[in-house]
């Protein structure tokens, strides 16, 4: 018997035109990850009826959606429909920022068992969250919260007259040699800090809509875009620590650059630090200042984020 390993379960995705529609002849992209947990949620209603003989009455099937994560390196060229889907707009002359456009996608599992192998796919599914994650001598690491509609029936065969692209290969981003001017100024900051690490947490808050008559979700809403995240700051003067107690508007920057010269630049030009303060950690460790961050409106940029992408 043939079962299926983790190690060839293929990822393949392919944008939506209408919401919910898988294309009649998709073009599906595969993916680089790294796992996923992308799955078809079940949701049941066990009955409280009371019988004498204390049994449960009966269950039943109520409703379905799609939801999980997939954790992924980070790359030139490689989630550039991600992240236009997560961010609700698209790139325009090499720039990307925050907008309000619905953006859905199609994915397809290919589990490989031998001679038959079983495609498992999921619909209408929008991109929620990115948590994106530096951390010295470490690859940039990301994690694609997403929201879905509904699953087909699994089946054994493909979709007929779908193609499938090859997953590109440009080189992993790592924080140790690719992250490039680095930039985090404010009044009290007039060159920037040592930073150990830092996350991105790029929120969408969507939710999910249900109405009566249907058994999977109507649909999902657009809640507020938030951009957060954390740096663990090395305590070399007051300057990061007094951004913190004055409340000072912060500018945040940096350059993902591969190798042969592809690049990300991360724009997050209004930033309140919300808390942080150098610690007493004992011997053999630097003190530190662990800074939780957040985003809010840049009227000159007209966004809360922007990513702009220049190739080799």
């Amino acid at each position: 018997m043939s079962f299926a390993d983790g190690s060839q379960v293929r990822l393949a995705d392919v944008s939506e035109t209408t919401p919910g529609t898988i294309p009649a002849t998709p073009a599906f992209q595969i993916m680089r990850y790294r796992t996923s947990s992308i799955r078809l949620a079940k949701q049941v209603d066990i009955s409280d009826e009371v019988r004498a003989d204390r049994n449960v009455p009966g269950i039943t099937d109520v409703g379905r959606n799609v939801s999980g994560s997939i954790e992924t390196r980070f790359s030139y060229g490689t989630y550039d429909t991600w992240l236009e889907r997560l961010m609700c707009s698209a790139f325009s002359t090499g720039v990307l920022k925050n907008g309000v456009t619905h953006k859905t996608g199609a994915l397809e599992a290919t589990y490989e068992q031998g001679a038959t192998d079983s495609y498992v796919r999921y619909r209408g599914c929008r991109w929620n969250t990115l948590d994106l994650n530096l951390r010295s001598r470490q690859p940039v690491l990301a994690t694609w919260g997403i929201m879905g509609i509904g699953s087909p029936t699994p089946t054994t065969a493909i979709i007929a007259g779908a193609t499938y692209v090859p997953a590109t290969t440009t080189e992993d981003f790592n924080a140790g040699l690719n992250v490039g001017n680095l930039s985090i100024l404010s009044t009290a900051m007039a060159s920037s800090p040592k930073i150990q690490a830092m996350t991105v947490r790029i929120n969408n808050n969507l939710y999910q809509v249900d109405v009566i008559g249907q058994y999977d979700p109507y649909g999902h809403g657009l809640g507020r875009f938030e951009v957060t995240g954390n740096m663990t700051v090395l305590f070399e003067s007051l300057a990061a620590y007094t951004a913190v107690i004055s409340h000072e508007d912060v500018t945040i920057g940096f350059d993902l650059s591969d190798a042969a010269g592809n690049k990300y630049t991360f724009a997050i030009p209004k930033v309140k630090f919300n808390d942080g303060g150098p610690g007493m950690p004992g011997n053999g460790q630097p003190v530190v200042l662990e800074v939780p961050y957040q985003a809010f409106f840049d009227p000159t940029s007209t966004a809360s984020i922007s990513i702009t992408k220049t190739g080799a």
